[in-house]
């Protein structure tokens, strides 16, 4: 089988990040107050775009986009249909991701996240060998939902 390059199609970069949570607002006040994302705006929808777009008939939820640095984060809190389910992957899991956060000071975001619910997932973890940053400190966090993010604090230059 040959595959088709996707060069020709012009990806131009990334929108946003999309996070399904189950309470947008405390997830609205963790992303503006620990990670010091802003609010951009709130809306709820449903009805044949939405439908159109995932495949799911009924689909209704609760969006509000956050922004910090150029980037767009954006937390959903799907309110119909009523079979939903909530998905809690292991980062070695087949569809898990994560999204990775540059942070200047790992150790107190850690620290902060605890009051919101979010966990260290393992222990921090300094990178000792290529192809990452030699001398970085990571650490992946978790909350309830399954979402799982990862805090790097580079080196200092």
């Amino acid at each position: 089988m040959t595959r088709r390059s996707t060069q020709s199609q012009n990806v131009l970069g990334i929108v946003h990040t999309a996070i399904a949570v189950s309470d947008i607002h405390h997830q609205i006040d963790f992303w503006q107050q620990v990670l010091g994302f802003k609010l951009d705006g709130m809306a709820e929808i449903g009805g044949p775009l939405p439908e159109d777009e995932t495949g799911v008939p009924g689909i209704r939820s609760k969006v509000a986009m956050l922004t910090k640095h150029g980037q767009t984060i954006e937390l959903y809190q799907p309110t119909a249909p009523a079979d939903r389910q909530t998905y809690r992957p292991r980062p070695v899991d087949i569809g898990s991701w994560h999204l990775a956060l540059r942070v200047t000071d790992l150790d107190e975001i850690v620290r902060a996240s605890r009051d919101w619910g979010w966990r260290v997932r393992g222990k921090v973890a300094v990178v000792e060998e290529g192809p990452g940053p030699i001398g970085a400190r990571l650490v992946y966090l978790h909350n309830d939902d399954g979402t799982i993010l990862e805090l790097v604090q580079l080196p200092q230059s």
